[in-house]
């Protein structure tokens, strides 16, 4: 800082403005990484993959997928497809949606005037997710025990190969880890 140039005057001078912003200028994370100008929002906060929505619908399917039968229902679509959709649900699958639904939710509401709690579930999101896929690997693996046909224990077995494959790409996914540290 230097003195001011007015003579008599020892008030000192404003420091220049740094050309690189510092540590208290960042709202959002760094990464080393760049990504299209289509990933970000309109407050420069990476969005989530299509793939990551996927996930967050997959994991959390034993709320989403009632409430897309009943669209579905409503909309007119085949009963024998709403029969199979139907068939597919498990009440086992609630206990892993209940840690992924409120991510899905955060994932929702994700804007600059969430209120604290959206932005403490996402900040605690990746960890919810990846615990809510775990779960459901387990709770498929204990699954082809309670039932006795070679249908669902095929169904059984091939659930907990998508949730290893969503288990995976939520651990090891740069992208994931880079959009929830960002918030707008």
């Amino acid at each position: 800082m230097g003195l001011s140039c007015c003579p008599g005057s020892l008030r000192r001078a404003k420091k220049p403005p740094s050309p690189l912003p510092g540590p208290d200028a960042m709202r959002h994370s760094s990464s080393n990484h760049s990504y299209s100008p289509s990933a970000y929002d309109d407050y420069m906060c990476l969005k989530p993959s299509p793939f990551m929505w996927l996930a967050l619908f997959w994991l959390s399917r034993a709320i989403t997928l009632p409430i897309l039968i009943g669209v579905g229902h409503l909309a007119g679509v085949n009963a024998d497809a709403m029969m199979m959709l139907r068939d597919y649900w498990n009440a086992d699958q609630l206990i892993p949606a209940a840690f992924a639904l409120p991510v899905l939710f955060a994932c929702c509401r994700r804007v600059h005037t969430a209120p604290r709690a959206v932005r403490t579930i996402w900040a605690r999101g990746r960890t919810l997710l990846l615990l809510s896929g775990i779960l459901d690997i387990a709770l498929s693996a204990v699954a082809p025990w309670h039932h006795e046909t070679s249908d669902q224990i095929l169904l059984a077995m091939s659930t907990a190969a998508v949730d290893l494959y969503f288990l995976a790409y939520l651990f090891a996914a740069r992208r994931v880890r880079d959009t929830f540290l960002d918030f707008p």
